[in-house]
């Protein structure tokens, strides 16, 4: 009897020290395994002996959700990775000189090699043709000041901005409407990284859509033109409507941003980026997404699904880098 009673006293601490053991093994750390759920701190008293494992003990509700170091170092250090990846994908991305589109997408074969594929071939391209706008608006400003200064202009000048007015839709006579002069200059505006990255994604599948890599489309852009289009396979019965063809994605990506700048269905997205402009603020690719309705049938869902892309892409810190935004 004496030996086991001696036996007990010494089983009793052991049996509760494995528990706290355990406790770090698996994530949770319960300074009393009386009743305490797993992942749960229970500030109640050390429970009373005898403590029987195997009984489910009822909860008590002051219970409180509890990180452990061991959870929260392994997420911190995973979000420190996946920061780290992003910064060097972009970094590489942003130095890169536009190259061919379809041999970086074919090679990767991994669906993470994909999306990096994709937007270290896109984005070359949005970054030159934004700088082409950027260098256009300054050439135009400076015809419209001659304008001002009542200066004649050279009939090269003159052709061009009548091209400009029939291409961004503006009414009105640029040579004689300051008005006329001031939305034209609005229209001729850079679309942000952010925003054309998170569409391309969105409408191409990352690259891997038939129309983008059979059209090299990659913003969903239609036409009703026989000789520029691609007819969908599940186009539904009574519709005509096809896929517009691009030579390669430079004019995919040319004729997107002319869209947003030039169609009235996405004069909203315009307004957005005025008041950023007056404000001195950078142009915010998710803030323009908010004038993104008519862009698709889905409407505020849209709006949502390419915001949402660019906040867990983190590509908001392209149009912080930016020069042109």
């Amino acid at each position: 009897m004496v030996k086991f009673r001696s036996y007990l006293v010494f089983f009793m601490p052991m049996a509760v020290f494995s528990s706290h053991a355990m406790g770090y093994q698996y994530g949770y750390y319960a300074p009393n395994p009386y009743n305490a759920p797993q992942g749960y701190y229970n500030p109640y008293p050390p429970a009373p002996y005898p403590y029987y494992p195997a009984y489910r003990y009822p909860e008590q509700a002051a219970y409180k959700k509890v990180s452990m170091p061991a959870q929260v170092s392994l997420a911190s250090t995973a979000m420190k990775k996946r920061k780290e990846q992003i910064d060097k994908d972009l970094s590489a991305a942003v130095a890169m000189e536009p190259e061919v589109f379809d041999t970086a997408i074919k090679s990767a074969t991994e669906s993470s090699d994909k999306k990096q594929a994709f937007i270290a071939s896109l984005l070359p391209h949005i970054k030159r043709e934004n700088k082409r706008l950027t260098r256009l608006k300054n050439k135009i400003a400076s015809i419209f000041d001659k304008l001002d200064r009542n200066m004649t202009l050279d009939s090269s000048e003159r052709q061009q901005i009548a091209k400009l007015r029939m291409k961004y839709r503006v009414k009105g006579d640029l040579l004689k409407d300051t008005s006329s002069r001031d939305e034209l200059l609005r229209k001729i505006d850079i679309i942000p990284l952010s925003l054309a990255l998170a569409q391309a994604a969105n409408e191409s599948a990352w690259g891997q859509s038939r129309f983008a890599r059979e059209a090299n489309n990659l913003f969903g852009i239609w036409t009703y033109d026989e000789d520029k289009g691609l007819k969908p396979l599940k186009r539904e019965e009574g519709k005509t409507h096809l896929v517009r063809i691009f030579d390669d994605i430079g004019e995919s990506v040319r004729y997107y941003m002319n869209t947003l700048n030039s169609h009235p269905a996405y004069v909203e997205m315009r307004k957005i980026r005025q008041r950023l402009r007056v404000s001195g603020e950078g142009i915010d690719g998710h803030e323009l997404a908010a004038g993104l309705e008519k862009y698709s049938a889905r409407g505020e869902e849209y709006i949502d699904l390419i915001q949402s892309m660019i906040r867990q892409n983190e590509w908001a810190r392209l149009d912080s880098k930016d020069p042109q935004a």
